[in-house]
């Protein structure tokens, strides 16, 4: 899912299992995204600190089994939170996921591109969450942005890294 170029086919992306115990009839919202409260989602690292101002969810190759919407959380953590995190599951009460873009509808066999008009938040992040509803397959995500001059460190941990941001610099983050 976060390949190289785009995805060749669905097997180069990232697919659930279609829900088992999905209703036989599903309604929609005013906005068209359907109201299960099924979901599937995954966390990413970012390669640095930055801000986002760019997302892109690519359902290319997924016509019939593409997820009907989407919604992408960032937060910032430390090493130590991130550990904290990983060891219970990415669900600690009081967590720090921020909305960088809302339940947003997704259509079958396309690249959709969020930029920074539609993003809701300019923050830094560290860690960004997908979820998707209420199942299929994507086959990229990417996020694309600025990377951020912050340094995270664990206790007594010397700086690794520092960045600074130059007028037109981009990266994907």
């Amino acid at each position: 899912m976060i390949g190289v170029g785009q995805p060749r086919s669905a097997a180069d992306g990232w697919e659930t299992a279609r829900k088992l115990d999905r209703p036989p009839t599903i309604e929609n919202d005013e906005n068209g995204i359907l109201l299960d409260s099924g979901c599937e989602w995954a966390v990413f690292r970012l390669a640095h600190p930055g801000v986002i101002t760019q997302i892109e969810v690519n359902t290319e190759h997924f016509k019939g089994n593409y997820p009907d919407s989407c919604k992408v959380d960032g937060c910032i953590l430390t090493t130590q939170e991130e550990e904290d995190m990983i060891k219970q599951k990415w669900d600690l009460l009081g967590h720090k996921w921020k909305p960088l873009l809302p339940v947003t509808k997704l259509s079958p066999n396309k690249n959709h591109v969020f930029d920074s008009l539609t993003l809701e938040l300019q923050d830094v992040v560290t860690h960004a969450r997908l979820t998707i509803s209420p199942d299929g397959g994507l086959g990229r995500l990417r996020l694309k942005g600025f990377p951020s001059s912050i340094c995270l460190l664990r206790p007594r941990e010397k700086p690794m890294m520092r960045f600074s941001v130059k007028a037109g610099f981009r990266a994907n983050l």
